[in-house]
């Protein structure tokens, strides 16, 4: 029977919010947060996949599995390459990138991208909600349209003519991939796309993969990048 593992990539190097995964929200960490949403899925293990000695020390201090890699990675889906190199993990585990900043995960939407997975066989999937008005002009939401199948038809930070703004949702980054495909994405070259709208799925779109995508259950969806963000995050989890 298929199964899952949950890796969070984490770094203390954020230019918006240095230190983010360290930072309290309530009376824990942010990357405790995450960790903890994720441990409520079915996920078989969760990790954290990271680069600083800081964030394993943290970890192992709340009992948080971790995975050591370099510090140098172009992108989040490098690191993640090499954690699964690092755990020597099977060509068709299946693995869900959990985004170090989202503590409000839902564990279903986890357990739902891999029931994708498996329902699709395919090797990469991703999760989308409704797009909201006032995020329609805001290029630092990434939007996605996707056809009656579930496959997704194109990433875009902007809307244009192409494509219709009544169809357009908003992209969660929140991912589901295959090991064996995992390795072969980062071998892939940046594609001209991925660097123009600086958006690594469109690598994989550029090589002909079918990304497919589900609709988030979760009530909450806030990624904790700014200040003011954190802010949020604190008052939600008072709240809770």
């Amino acid at each position: 029977m298929q199964d899952f593992i949950v890796l969070i990539p984490s770094r203390m190097e954020s230019t918006r919010l240095p230190g983010k995964p360290l930072k309290q929200i309530g009376n824990k960490t942010l990357i405790q947060r995450v960790y903890e949403q994720a441990l409520q899925s079915n996920a078989k293990e969760v990790l954290v996949a990271t680069d600083s000695e800081e964030i394993i020390s943290h970890c192992s201090n709340n009992s948080i599995d971790t995975v050591l890699t370099k510090r140098d990675h172009l992108t989040g889906s490098d690191r993640l390459a090499e954690a699964v190199n690092n755990l020597d993990l099977e060509g068709d585990q299946i693995v869900v990138n959990v985004q170090g900043d989202e503590p409000f995960v839902d564990p279903e939407d986890i357990n739902n991208l891999f029931d994708l997975m498996v329902q699709k066989s395919s090797n990469m999937a991703t999760l989308f909600a409704n797009l909201d008005a006032k995020d329609i002009t805001n290029t630092s939401v990434v939007k996605l349209w996707i056809k009656e199948d579930g496959s997704v038809v194109n990433f875009s930070r902007k809307i244009d003519d192409k494509y219709d703004i009544d169809e357009a949702k908003m992209h969660l980054g929140i991912y589901a991939y295959r090991a064996s495909f995992l390795k072969q994405f980062v071998k892939w070259p940046q594609s001209e796309r991925e660097l123009d709208m600086q958006l690594e799925q469109m690598r994989a779109m550029d090589n002909k993969e079918v990304i497919y995508g589900i609709e988030s259950i979760s009530n909450i969806h806030l990624g904790v990048d700014t200040e003011e963000e954190l802010e949020l995050a604190r008052e939600l989890a008072s709240s809770l």
